[in-house]
């Protein structure tokens, strides 16, 4: 409590009337001056603070005003790593760029990212973090923050990430997936049952989780983790898709995070002893004609992992498993541009 209280003098000190009210929080995210990612939804950072909440993890994020308006948000939150280092993120990784109203203007926008920068020195000196990481999340373009902080990188890299374009017509996406999974996916929308839950019952949602501990063969996440995905649902910012047998025995599932032109593959699970089947596809195409219809613009399905990026570790024999499947199904890889700034003393 008392690192808490410590960590909110220093946001104060910066933005005095600073505060995380949700409703506020809302009201900028729905008329943004660039558009918000997945990261940017306060529900979203709850699930990260909650994903490493046996790790001492704090959501720091606040809300700024001016004349009692709210004028812009910031994600940020921090948690302590497994040499028991503080990592001050948006994600639990990488810090994302502030959002404003769309009313306001370019001068002073570039006084509060000035300031927010300030503050976020501040917040590294006092947990003694020497080094943070920072993502552009714009697609085709840097936002004016990041570039802005590129005059202090002390070290720049590129990710690839694997998308798909959902402006495109569903016959078009279909077009271009995979030949070899074309038949596939309609074998799988023909032999199980494929269902989309924008309202999934409690029972339903605990057989999601209880089927990735099972598939993982441990718990990986504090339950506190899978409450906030629950309640992401219930505030219509993902949705689940289930693949069931004829004995309607749950093989596997899919959880997909939207924001307004945005979406995000999040989290899955399908039986180890099925992987022979077709239902993972099943379930993929499902969540792309629900996207779709949503009018989302792009779908993020993870990264590629090439061996030029930097931005993690390199890939083990499951995660590149994993992106073979998600490349049938992508239409683009775009860079993500990602850089690192040592802390000023």
């Amino acid at each position: 409590m008392i690192m808490q209280k410590k960590l909110k003098e220093i946001i104060f000190k910066y933005f005095p009337e600073a505060n995380m009210d949700i409703g506020k929080w809302q009201e900028v995210i729905k008329n943004p001056s660039r558009t918000p990612s997945i990261p940017h939804l306060f529900n979203t950072i709850e699930y990260f603070v909650a994903y490493f909440s046996n790790n001492d993890s704090l959501n720091l994020s606040f809300v700024l005003y001016e004349k009692e308006e709210a004028i812009g948000i910031m994600p940020l939150m921090v948690h302590k790593d497994e040499s028991n280092n503080w990592i001050l993120s948006s994600n639990g990784t990488d810090i994302v760029e502030p959002i404003f109203k769309k009313s306001l203007g370019e001068k002073s926008i570039k006084k509060l990212e000035s300031k927010i920068l300030n503050l976020i020195f501040d917040l590294c000196r006092y947990l003694k973090i020497e080094k943070c990481r920072f993502v552009n999340m714009q697609l085709f373009r840097l936002s004016e923050w990041y570039a802005n902080l590129l005059e202090l990188a002390d070290e720049t890299f590129t990710g690839h990430f694997l998308f798909i374009d959902l402006s495109l017509s569903i016959e078009e996406i279909k077009s271009r997936v995979r030949r070899s999974i074309k038949s596939i996916i309609n074998k799988g929308l023909r032999d199980w049952s494929i269902q989309v839950h924008e309202k999934p019952t409690n029972e339903l949602f605990e057989r999601f989780r209880l089927l990735h501990q099972e598939v993982a063969g441990k718990s990986t996440r504090p339950l506190k983790s899978w409450n906030m995905q629950k309640f992401q649902i219930e505030c219509k910012e993902s949705f689940l898709v289930t693949a069931s047998d004829d004995k309607n025995c749950l093989v596997g599932a899919g959880l997909f995070a939207y924001s307004e032109n945005l979406a995000e593959y999040m989290s899955a699970a399908y039986k180890r002893e099925l992987f022979n089947k077709p239902f993972s596809h099943a379930v993929q195409m499902k969540a792309i004609e629900t996207l779709k219809n949503k009018k989302i613009k792009w779908y993020e399905l993870g990264q590629k992992y090439l061996t030029i990026d930097k931005n993690k570790n390199p890939a083990t024999k499951k995660e590149l498993s994993i992106v073979h499947f998600k490349e049938a199904f992508a239409t683009h890889t775009l860079a993500r541009q990602f850089l690192t700034i040592k802390i000023p003393n």
